[in-house]
């Protein structure tokens, strides 16, 4: 069976540490210092070096010295799964946001000091104090939300995460894995299976959206969709276009009159849907332009079930 070494025992690694060992896996904690502590079965303490030889590693030190610590780790680490459970974060205005400079995800950070390991970010959005009960009273419920790149290890990773009594759901990539972060929409979140399912559908609407260009929107859309143009009407159009073939055909007719949108991102994601906001520029009389687009959309099972889309109708009123 994979051994786990884990490299800090702060709260999260001694939770992890509980869980597998629980499960039957065999489990080196890597503290700082070999200091004595309560018995756990399949757990054995060792150094920061000893969890890192270890089949799958999880870091789990504080973001302060995370870069030290992998620095001192990489050659440890190289070719095999690393787990990262690490939080980078700061307080702006009272929120936490993720510490780090720019828009890059902490796995996408983490996978550029390690780029001969598998990077996975995982457990980021469970806190502490809630990571062992949550998992011991109702096995099976809770979600583990997780990213990574490497599609051949996800198996192996899903299966260890399942491991520890939580649901495994798969978010994305690591580019996109800054929904895990601080300040993203899973951060600080205890969400069921089916509630993570339906969060990281709603996270990913910008790139389901973004499938109008290319006419292949249809992909992620449910057989009874429901679309509707409230200010539709002001401009002598239908409001409302239900069915998956009935709106993909209608999407297509705007598509093909020269319609394009850009820039594509979402707010207030919730485990139903998330507000979009997007550019048009379409072709008018008088030239092409643009104008900004909202859109309110719903999801579940992993397609787009409803959406409210709301265009500047002065704009499209110069339409050609």
């Amino acid at each position: 069976m994979t051994t786990v070494g884990i490299v800090g025992a702060g709260p999260i690694g001694q939770g992890l540490a509980q869980l597998w060992g629980g499960a039957g896996r065999q489990v080196t904690l890597g503290a700082r210092s070999r200091r004595p502590g309560g018995a756990l079965p399949g757990v054995s303490l060792g150094s920061f070096e000893d969890a890192a030889s270890r089949d799958v590693v999880v870091l789990a030190v504080p973001g302060a010295v995370a870069e030290a610590v992998v620095d001192r780790l990489a050659s440890r680490l190289a070719g095999k799964p690393v787990l990262s459970v690490m939080n980078m974060l700061e307080l702006r205005d009272g929120v936490p946001v993720s510490a780090l400079p720019g828009e890059v995800s902490e796995g996408s950070w983490l996978a550029r000091l390690l780029p001969d390991s598998v990077v996975v970010r995982a457990f980021t959005h469970i806190q502490d104090e809630l990571l062992v009960s949550r998992a011991r009273r109702q096995p099976g419920l809770w979600a583990v939300a997780f990213a990574m790149d490497d599609d051949a290890s996800r198996p192996e990773i899903q299966t260890l995460l399942a491991d520890t009594g939580y649901v495994p759901v798969f978010v994305g990539d690591l580019a996109g894995s800054a929904v895990l972060d601080a300040g993203g929409p899973f951060f600080p979140r205890m969400l069921t299976g089916s509630q993570a399912e339906r969060m990281a559908t709603a996270c990913r609407l910008p790139r389901m959206l973004a499938r109008f260009n290319d006419a292949t929107i249809g992909e992620v859309l449910a057989d009874d969709v429901r679309w509707r143009f409230p200010y539709a009407p002001s401009l002598g159009l239908v409001e409302i276009v239900e069915g998956r073939e009935a709106v993909v055909a209608h999407l297509c007719r705007v598509r093909d009159s020269g319609v394009r949108i850009g820039d594509v991102w979402v707010e207030q994601v919730t485990v139903d849907g998330a507000v979009a906001h997007a550019t048009g520029s379409f072709p008018t009389a008088n030239g092409a332009s643009t104008c900004h687009i909202v859109s309110v959309v719903k999801v579940g099972d992993g397609v787009i079930r409803e959406a409210w889309e709301y265009w500047d109708t002065a704009v499209l009123g110069q339409s050609a």
